[in-house]
């Protein structure tokens, strides 16, 4: 069963230590011969730094060198400081390689073309900054767009639903989320922490002989063994030639369409903030209207609510969902639904 509570990495108390200060009686400075001498050496230190610094910019640390550092160096230095010395893949190594014991690293920084998701973002934010379209390179987006926009909605109605159940049954106990993220037409995006690095692989496992394609990113490990993780990709898609033919609803009804889908939500325990302020724009020859939701519904609620909403003839498909923990044992999701009218 999916948790959307975190699993806190623990820890460790530490004592502060108790220091005797002693008084010292103050002495007129005296001069000391040695004084151009330390300048000297100062100075001299300081100009091979400044070189050392150019070299690396220039250059890039030399891998005999990089690979020669220890792990109590990489441990304590910080994010921008790794990264400029490209060391960030080695302290992911050695993080690995110390196993699920080893002390907290900073996790692998992802590339500029990977989907950025804000990590202290609320899910609105998470929701706005997917970008399925670099991951999918326009294959099936192209193919996804090419559709009638009454069959995109059957579409997604059946994609969301593929998402929920497919996340639901290869999560086991010791997998939790921070983030998890769907994009139409079937683009997923997860941040999770699981107990240990033989959870994170049986999970990973599972997965990804249930998807299309996964994408490993980011991955970390905590003193206590805790493993954050990211992955995200494309699970499985419904096919367009399964697709039945739907008609676009008239204009005049969407009011009928949205009180439906309340109702529909509330009868599966879902209860979403948001229905009463529909976004409307005309495109073309049809309307084309977006609910942004938001719902504390636990998990099973969401999945029986995305089953009967795929079964109903309710005009709303979901283009967008991300959800994260609120507390112990809670929830926040955001459902962003989109429906196409006729205009005539």
């Amino acid at each position: 069963m999916i948790k959307s509570s975190l699993i806190q990495p623990q820890q460790p108390k530490v004592s502060a230590p108790s220091v005797k200060v002693a008084a010292v009686k103050k002495k007129a400075p005296q001069k000391s011969s040695g004084t151009s001498i330390f300048k000297g050496m100062f100075y001299m230190l300081l100009l091979a730094i400044l070189a050392a610094v150019g070299y690396v910019s220039y250059y890039g640390m030399p891998d005999s060198v990089r690979n020669a550092i220890p792990p109590e160096v990489t441990e304590f230095l910080p994010p921008e400081i790794l990264e400029f010395l490209g060391l960030t893949e080695v302290a992911v190594k050695q993080a690995e390689a110390q196993g699920p014991n080893a002390p907290k690293l900073i996790a692998q920084g992802r590339k500029p073309e990977d989907p950025s998701i804000p990590i202290n973002g609320s899910v609105e934010e998470v929701v706005r900054t997917m970008r399925p379209e670099i991951f999918f390179k326009n294959k099936v987006l192209s193919e996804y767009k090419e559709q009638p926009v009454s069959n995109r909605i059957t579409y997604q109605k059946q994609a969301f639903h593929i998402m929920l159940s497919t996340f639901y049954n290869v999560t086991p106990d010791g997998v939790g989320y921070l983030d998890l993220a769907y994009q139409a037409p079937n683009f997923f995006f997860a941040r999770a922490i699981a107990l240990d690095a033989r959870t994170r692989a049986s999970y990973m496992d599972n997965l990804e002989s249930r998807v299309s394609s996964l994408v490993r990113a980011d991955s970390s490990t905590s003193r206590d063994g805790n493993v954050e993780f990211i992955v995200f990709g494309a699970f499985q898609q419904p096919k367009f030639s399964d697709l039945k033919t739907t008609q676009l609803v008239h204009f005049s009804r969407i009011n009928s369409e949205i009180l439906a889908l309340r109702n529909l939500a509330i009868t599966h325990q879902v209860r979403l903030s948001g229905l009463e302020k529909p976004h409307e724009e005309k495109v073309g020859s049809y309307r084309r209207v977006v609910l942004h939701t938001v719902t504390d519904a636990d998990y099973p609620s969401l999945l029986n609510f995305a089953e009967a909403l795929q079964e109903s003839e309710i005009a709303f498909g979901v283009q967008q969902f991300s959800s994260r923990p609120s507390g112990p044992e809670k929830m926040q999701s955001v459902l962003e639904f989109v429906l196409y009218a006729s205009t005539k």
